[in-house]
């Protein structure tokens, strides 16, 4: 089925499948009507906030695939690695953790079954004596609930992803930095323009600054279009790089969001300890070089967030909605600042250990 975008007063069978999905999720009341009614938006909405999701209460494509994804347990279906069309789900989400607290390496809990996660079911199943194909079915998966324990002393994930960054702690002049442009999809024209000529603006001071420090720069944007988030995603995931960072002017129905705000990965399973980092190091920077008034750190289950191997973070350098920051955003010297001071962030999360 083609997908659209669904909200109050829409009926169908799309409407109904959606219904069904919040019902089985516990988010809807059984005798709710199958039109898209107010206590429909009020759920979709509620499901939003707790999946990561920009919360509107319209079913769009993404909130769509994630309703589809999160009505999948563990057992419900055969997992695999499918090179082109990843399987995504929560039954994924909770493989992963019953790796991760079985001692495997499956990568970050983000419900999607990539190359690591198949890596992690082989070495599950050479563990176990059984046959290493890769395949979760009946037998993988009675040999996880057999063996199942947590780890004591806290997140192996998180504890596994802090060693590795340990080890790329040497100097920016080594690394690979994405550098991509966010743009959500704005209804004003006009404002949404602006908000890209102002990123990329910022996004080429970044790139000239790193390459004078000997940082190879990728860019996941060229003149011959702007891919979707997953295309973004996986060209950071095939060229290995260290960190994603996208970077985006803000554009708000409310005129008092105003700051600076860096994203990064968190979902109903976990989250990017280092994506944290990186957002909460980004954040302080700029405040320190900008006028800007305020900051935050806020995880979201974005696809470019969710769906990179690496950390990845997104920044919205301000709001052109709010007036003060609409100021700072057409004077040359607020972009320069915040230009160097993600050059300095991201150099202090390269940087070696003393």
């Amino acid at each position: 089925m083609t997908i659209t975008r669904f909200s109050i007063g829409d009926s169908g069978p799309a409407i109904t499948e959606i219904r069904d999905h919040l019902i089985r999720l516990e988010l809807l009341n059984p005798a709710a009507s199958n039109q898209f009614d107010e206590a429909m938006f009020q759920a979709v909405k509620k499901f939003q906030l707790q999946r990561g999701l920009s919360v509107d209460g319209i079913v769009g494509p993404e909130t769509w695939r994630r309703l589809d994804e999160a009505v999948w347990s563990l057992g419900d279906r055969v997992l695999s690695y499918q090179v082109g069309n990843l399987i995504h789900g929560d039954d994924v989400a909770q493989l992963q953790q019953r790796l991760t607290q079985l001692g495997f390496s499956p990568g970050n809990v983000d419900g999607i079954f990539g190359r690591r996660t198949e890596k992690a079911v082989k070495e599950f199943q050479k563990a176990i004596g059984a046959v290493d194909d890769g395949i979760v079915g009946i037998h993988t998966i009675q040999g996880l609930n057999r063996l199942n324990r947590t780890v004591a002393g806290g997140n192996a994930t998180a504890l596994r992803e802090k060693v590795k960054h340990e080890n790329k702690r040497t100097g920016i002049a080594n690394k690979t930095i994405v550098l991509d442009i966010s743009s959500d999809p704005f209804i004003d024209k006009y404002l949404s323009d602006q908000a890209i000529e102002i990123a990329t603006k910022v996004v080429k001071l970044i790139e000239g600054k790193l390459a004078a420090l000997g940082t190879t720069v990728l860019l996941t944007h060229s003149g011959d279009g702007r891919p979707d988030s997953i295309t973004r995603a996986d060209f950071a995931n095939t060229e290995a790089a260290d960190l994603v960072l996208s970077v985006q002017v803000g554009i708000a129905d409310d005129a008092a969001a105003s700051g600076v705000i860096g994203y990064y990965f968190a979902g109903t399973h976990g989250y990017s300890l280092l994506g944290k980092e990186f957002a909460q190091l980004l954040v302080a920077e700029v405040l320190d070089c900008t006028d800007f008034a305020a900051g935050d750190v806020v995880g979201k289950s974005w696809p470019l967030l969710r769906a990179t191997v690496m950390p990845a973070v997104r920044i919205d350098l301000g709001f052109l909605t709010a007036a003060a920051d609409r100021e700072l955003l057409t004077d040359p010297k607020t972009l320069a600042n915040s230009a160097e001071a993600t050059v300095s962030a991201l150099a202090k999360f390269f940087a070696p250990l003393n």
